[in-house]
């Protein structure tokens, strides 16, 4: 009996928990994400056009009422910075930070690891 209420109660969170993740979905804006992800990662021909069209998501939805989801700016910026945009993927970062103070920990990392890999190549620079 103990075990059957044990079942039953991790039912009834686990439902609740799903029925969070499914509200969550209206109050934020998404966009092309999942696409723009699969893309990014599985047909690199047409990377760039699926990363400039995320990018213009970002930007026409600063503008809207719904906030962009937790995550999406950083991602962009992670984008970037594997295209060797160093300024917009810091630029990203920031605005993740801003806008979701819970991650400015983890953002405030990837920037200083930017920053050291940006003074590390002006370094190399330097020396030849």
């Amino acid at each position: 009996m103990k075990q059957s209420v044990k079942l039953a109660g991790l039912g009834l969170t686990a439902m609740l928990l799903l029925a969070g993740c499914q509200t969550n979905q209206h109050m934020y804006q998404w966009g092309n994400y999942e696409e723009t992800l699969f893309t990014y990662f599985h047909e690199p021909a047409v990377k760039d056009e699926m990363l400039e069209k995320y990018l213009d998501f970002l930007a026409r939805s600063s503008r809207d009422s719904k906030r962009v989801a937790p995550g999406l700016f950083a991602e962009a910026g992670t984008f970037l910075f594997e295209a060797g945009d160093f300024e917009g993927a810091i630029r990203f970062y920031e605005l993740e930070a801003k806008l979701w103070p819970q991650s400015r920990p983890l953002m405030e990392t990837l920037i200083a690891s930017i920053l050291r890999i940006q003074g590390h190549q002006q370094d190399q620079e330097v020396a030849l």
